[in-house]
């Protein structure tokens, strides 16, 4: 009896901490999916503002050898420019923060988002894209919304992690930005935290439909693109998705590099920040007085190649243009997303490919062979695949067009994996010498240091200690090591006690191993374990700077108890 009354009371304790859960779930991913969504749709609005506002208004116009020139563009872009760089020096920043940053954020614990810098380049990002610059919009929600996450983190002292905070922010910019609460969700699983948690799912799935919900009652053109969304013949669609597919690979690869490369250069030519995004704005603004369509977000002009408008050398002018001044922008300092430029070249490839196919003969399938190529770019370049399928059905409520761009994400995605290996984003990392395929827990490992795993539980020998006085210390501490220190502090050597034995009353000095194998304090836990991975001994010594200072030792068994705390650590932190 007394059995079953400890029995009841644990269900009902149980039933009441879900309880609480759920409270807890509904309540911080219900504000911050109202709180993103508001502020993405604030954003978006603003940028189509003052998009319209670029494209209506004549500023200034000049006659160069009697043709007339509007320098609209230039002007806004200049402004822009001078507005980036007025918002640099107020909060001295060094470098833009972005989804790239999100996602490291997932992945460890040890360096914190940086909210000061997440909510300063968003406001960047709306400023390059306002004034035109050819970037994107949804990169920097993205972050923003991680970042509203992980502010709410501060304020709210739950059970939750780090991550399904950030995670519910992420998934709610998505949700709001295309109106696609599935694909809000996945993306924050898939691109993000990159694993799938039980606890995550609960307050990312109520975020991001609160995020689509609020936007649909109170916002109005949830859906960014025009898709008529007539269920296309996949037997006919299909094998024309596959044999573009090398196509549409390089065109991606192409796009990832150019931002690759545009940011190193800006890195090595020895500019300053002030003197490369006037560069871009320059750049950018004078090629759209010739060809405005590439300026900005580009929403207007995806609809007019969706719906065929243009025909192949106007879509190859777009194509490269679009490619290389999102590579300018982006890389010198005009700050901005390339989830929207990725869209826009996808449309364009698909674009081209659809009029080929016209032209040898083919059926008219552009805007079904656009959305295809579109997703396929798109996922190849943000890394999600299945994120980038869901948006396609999601926004296009046919299962068709779903799976015709299932079959050109993954023709596209196989190839790029081959030659790329990677998304944009964790390119991104890996230039700044981060690498995820580590995973968690390698990169928790590589972030803690031996400083923390320094031991001075060893036999510390003078220099002019005899084999005798080692022997007995030795002896007393129950080792079978010890180590020579110079009269400063510096590791001299390593002795072992068959060298002890050899000195005898000579002094240790001379039979010492002079190159013993070593760690420095600031070396970390996963390359201690490579080091340690051929090591016969007793314990290996710790030291700091060239001349070897000696800190201390560490044992294997140290290493490997340290080692499994962080494994343990991150584990605790996926269940969340």
């Amino acid at each position: 009896m007394l059995k079953r009354t400890k029995m009841g009371k644990s269900m009902q304790s149980q039933v009441k901490d879900t309880g609480a859960e759920l409270i807890v779930d509904f309540v911080i991913g219900g504000l911050v999916g109202v709180i993103v969504a508001t502020a993405s749709k604030a954003f978006v609005s603003g940028v189509s503002f003052f998009t319209a506002l670029r494209e209506n208004q004549t500023v200034i116009e000049i006659f160069i050898f009697g043709t007339q020139v509007e320098l609209t563009s230039l002007i806004f872009l200049w402004s822009a420019a001078g507005l980036l760089i007025l918002i640099r020096r107020i909060f001295k920043i060094t470098r833009w923060h972005g989804p790239a940053d999100s996602i490291y954020h997932a992945h460890q614990t040890k360096e914190p988002l940086d909210e000061k810098h997440g909510l300063v380049s968003t406001l960047a990002a709306f400023t390059s894209a306002a004034g035109g610059g050819s970037v994107g919009q949804y990169g920097p929600l993205v972050h923003f919304g991680a970042t509203i996450g992980i502010i709410f983190k501060r304020f709210f002292k739950s059970r939750l992690s780090n991550e399904i905070y950030l995670g519910c922010g992420v998934a709610a910019a998505i949700s709001a930005g295309f109106g696609a609460p599935i694909a809000g969700i996945v993306f924050a699983h898939e691109a993000v935290l990159r694993h799938l948690s039980v606890r995550a799912m609960a307050p990312i799935s109520i975020a991001s439909v609160t995020a689509a919900a609020f936007s649909q009652t109170f916002f109005k053109n949830t859906t960014p693109y025009a898709i008529s969304a007539h269920s296309p013949d996949l037997a006919t669609l299909i094998p024309i998705l596959i044999i573009a597919g090398p196509v549409v690979a390089a065109t991606a690869i192409t796009f990832m590099q150019g931002l690759r490369y545009s940011a190193k250069f800006a890195r090595q030519s020895g500019w300053s920040a002030e003197r490369l995004i006037i560069t871009a704005a320059t750049i950018c603004g004078t090629v759209g007085i010739w060809v405005p369509e590439i300026l900005g977000v580009g929403l207007g002009t995806v609809n007019e190649m969706l719906s065929g408008q243009y025909q192949i050398p106007m879509l190859l002018v777009l194509l490269v243009l679009k490619i290389s001044m999102t590579a300018v922008c982006i890389g010198f300092g005009l700050f901005g997303g390339v989830f929207s430029p990725a869209l826009f070249i996808g449309v364009a490839v698909g674009g081209l490919v659809a009029q080929i196919s016209i032209a040898v003969g083919g059926p008219s399938l552009t805007e079904a062979i656009s959305i295809a190529v579109m997703a396929s770019v798109a996922a190849t370049v943000i890394g999600a695949p299945i994120t980038a399928v869901l948006i396609v059905l999601e926004l296009t409520q046919s299962y068709a067009y779903a799976v015709a761009a299932l079959m050109a994400v993954m023709t596209s995605m196989l190839l790029t994996h081959r030659l790329f290996g990677h998304s944009f984003f964790d390119r991104q990392l890996i230039d700044r010498g981060i690498d995820l395929s580590l995973g968690r827990e390698g990169i928790a490992l590589n972030q803690h240091t031996l400083e923390a795993h320094v031991g001075d539980d060893c036999v510390n020998l003078s220099e002019d200690s005899t084999g005798h006085e080692a022997l007995l210390e030795m002896r007393t501490k129950e080792q079978t090591e010890a180590y020579v220190i110079s009269d400063s502090g510096n590791l001299l050597g390593k002795l072992s006690i068959h060298q002890a034995i050899t000195a005898g009353d000579k002094s240790v000095q001379q039979f010492c191993d002079k190159s013993p194998l070593l760690l420095r304090k600031n070396d970390s836990l996963q390359h201690a374990m490579h080091v340690v991975s051929d090591f016969v001994g007793e314990s290996i010594p710790i030291v700091d700077g060239d001349d070897r200072f000696f800190l201390g030792a560490i044992t294997e068994g140290d290493l490997f108890t340290a080692v499994i705390e962080v494994q343990s650590e991150v584990r605790n932190q996926e269940r969340g």
